[in-house]
C-alpha cells in the first residue's frame, strides 16, 4: 500500500471514530409506539429481477422486518421470492433472507451497509409482564395483519415497543452479518494489517454505523 493510500486510510479512519458506550446507549433508548416503520403506509416501488418494478402501498414491519402492502384495504406480507428490495418513500431497503428488509444506511459502488430494525421481543415480553399473546402484532397463516387500525397501531399506555438494530454488509450482492469473522474474508490483501489495527481500536464498535461506514475503503472496488 502507498503512503498516499495509508494517509488517506487513517485519516478515514480518525474521522469517523465513536465511541462505542454511546452507540449502545442510543440502542437502548430505541423505542416506537407504533409497529410499523411508518406512520401509515406509504407509496411504494417493490424492486423486481431485470429491472422490473411493481407499486403498491406499503410499510416495514417492525416485529420480523418483513415488506408488507395494502391490498383490498387488508395488509399483507410480501413474498419475497421475487423480490430485491422496496423503496417507501425515498428510503431504500434491500432483501436480507425470506423475510426481512434492511434499510440502506451507506453505499460504496456496489457494497452496502444495511440495517434491519425489529422489536425486541424479550425485552417486550419482560417489558409486559411475561405475556405471550399479542394481537397487534400477530399475522395469520395467510399473512394477513389482523389489527390495523386504532389502538392496535399505538401503544401509548405503556413504554412502547422497544427497538433493537442488526447491521449487515452486502457485498457485490452477497448479504453476511456486520461481525469479524464474515467481513476479513471480504478485505483486500494489501489493507489486511489496516484492518487489524482498526479491530484494535477500543473506540471501535461493530453496533456502531459511523464505524461501520469506515469498512468500505478495505473492500474492492
Amino acid at each position: 500500500m502507498n503512503r498516499l493510500h495509508q494517509i488517506f486510510v487513517t485519516l478515514t479512519l480518525a474521522c469517523c471514530t465513536i465511541c462505542p458506550s454511546l452507540a449502545q446507549q442510543q440502542q437502548e433508548l430505541l423505542r416506537t409506539t407504533s409497529p410499523f416503520y411508518f406512520e401509515e403506509f406509504k407509496d411504494a416501488k417493490v424492486l423486481q429481477p431485470f429491472g422490473r418494478f411493481v407499486k403498491t402501498k406499503g410499510n416495514i414491519f417492525y416485529k420480523d422486518g418483513s415488506f408488507l402492502y395494502m391490498e383490498n384495504g387488508k395488509a399483507m406480507r410480501a413474498d419475497t421470492k421475487n423480490i430485491l428490495g422496496v423503496v417507501i418513500d425515498s428510503i431504500e431497503f434491500k432483501k436480507i433472507d425470506d423475510t426481512q428488509m434492511g434499510r440502506v444506511v451507506a453505499q460504496k459502488g456496489y457494497n452496502y451497509l444495511l440495517c434491519v430494525r425489529t422489536i425486541d421481543m424479550k425485552k417486550y415480553s419482560a417489558q409486559v409482564n411475561g405475556e405471550e399473546n399479542h394481537p397487534y402484532l400477530d399475522m395469520n397463516e395467510m399473512g394477513l395483519f389482523l389489527e390495523i387500525d386504532g389502538e392496535s397501531q399505538t401503544r401509548e399506555y405503556d413504554k412502547g415497543f422497544p427497538l433493537q438494530d442488526k447491521y449487515y454488509f452486502s457485498i457485490k450482492g452477497e448479504i453476511i452479518p456486520a461481525n469479524e469473522s464474515k467481513f476479513k474474508k471480504f478485505v483486500q490483501p494489501e489493507m489486511k494489517e489496516a484492518f487489524k489495527r482498526l479491530m484494535n481500536d477500543h473506540l471501535w464498535s461493530w453496533k456502531d454505523p459511523a464505524s461501520l461506514t469506515q469498512l468500505f475503503v478495505f473492500l474492492p472496488e
